[in-house]
């Protein structure tokens, strides 16, 4: 029973917001390059909305990521949102308000899939909320015009200002007629999706897709080793590109021990140019994608992020070493789940 009442307030939560008080905005949970805080940092933040004629002081107010904690983080001093106005939050974990800037004492991991945004007044009063969900890379989300009910994507966040250039929902990602992993003989592959709205593009050999690759027609035959990843583009220009799915298919190459597939793209400043390239290379951080199967060929988990120099002097060398960093800000994964090393 308490695991339902649980549930039924979350839902709440999610479609709650008071009239004519302060509403949450907008938020940045993929801020990987776009909009730094006042130390010049990269970090996610909230942004909230005054719809009155009058300025509000939100000294001693709620903020949280967590609905079993809703005073997590609470104003400490002063913090005044102007009349019809807005303020932005960091969520740095710096906990701190100097000079009217305000950092929560939490971060936020958009891909774990439980948290919430809840914002309650000084008397612990919920004012709104808003679960957070995974965008891509440096997008936001937030009402579609300041205030208004409905909730949108922005590919150009507008922290500070007015609201602008809402989206629609990502489109629906590709659907693969099967899962990554060894296979004793040449396999053909189908792509689809379930909105006839859509083209599908695929790339074969590592590189990112996008709308200018190769035209999803008839299921796609894999007779050597291939990292297949596929894009869905809508026909309404109010509909973002879908998120990436991938997929490793081993022909007559298996293994006995649990393998990494990695693969990014192959084009200027991409992994190869990092790996093959002079000392210049070092400071490359190509994106990529990352894929773990146990021995038997069974993919265990997969996520998406850059590859760095790892090293020094045995960059001279021609087998260097490079790390992988999962980048959450993406909107696939915050981290691989299975245990890599033993």
């Amino acid at each position: 029973m308490n695991k339902l009442i649980y549930t039924f307030v979350i839902i709440c939560f999610a479609f709650f917001s008071a009239n004519g008080q302060i509403v949450i905005n907008e938020y940045s949970a993929a801020n990987y390059n776009t909009f730094t805080d006042n130390y010049g940092e990269f970090e996610d933040w909230i942004e909230l909305y005054n719809p009155t004629a009058v300025a509000i002081d939100i000294n001693g107010w709620q903020l949280t990521d967590k609905p079993a904690n809703p005073s997590k983080w609470i104003v400490p001093s002063s913090f005044i949102i102007p009349a019809n106005g807005v303020a932005i939050i960091y969520c740095s974990g710096r906990d701190e308000l100097i000079a009217g800037n305000a950092h929560s004492n939490f971060k936020i991991t958009q891909t774990k899939g439980n948290e919430i945004f809840m914002l309650s007044d000084n008397g612990g009063i919920l004012q709104d909320s808003i679960r957070v969900l995974p965008s891509q890379k440096s997008h936001t989300r937030g009402r579609e015009t300041d205030g208004s009910a409905i909730w949108s994507v922005f590919l150009n966040g507008t922290p500070n200002a007015a609201n602008f250039g809402a989206m629609q929902e990502y489109a629906t990602p590709p659907v693969f007629s099967q899962n990554g992993g060894y296979n004793s003989v040449t396999i053909n592959i189908a792509l689809s999706s379930p909105d006839p709205n859509i083209t599908i593009y695929y790339t074969t050999n590592g590189d990112e897709p996008n709308n200018t690759s190769t035209v999803y027609t008839t299921a796609i035959n894999i007779a050597n080793t291939t990292v297949l990843k596929a894009i869905c583009y809508s026909s309404d220009p109010t509909i973002p590109a879908s998120f990436i799915d991938y997929h490793t298919f081993f022909i007559n190459d298996t293994h006995t021990i649990p393998i990494l597939s990695i693969s990014g793209n192959s084009g200027t400043g991409g992994l190869l140019d990092l790996l093959d390239g002079g000392w210049g290379s070092q400071s490359l951080e190509p994106e990529g994608t990352i894929e773990w199967f146990d021995k038997n060929g069974i993919l265990l988990d997969k996520g998406t992020g850059e590859f760095n120099k790892h090293g020094n002097d045995s960059w001279a060398y021609d087998q260097r070493g490079f790390e992988y960093v999962m980048r959450e800000q993406f909107g696939y994964n915050y981290a691989l789940q299975d245990q890599v090393f033993a």
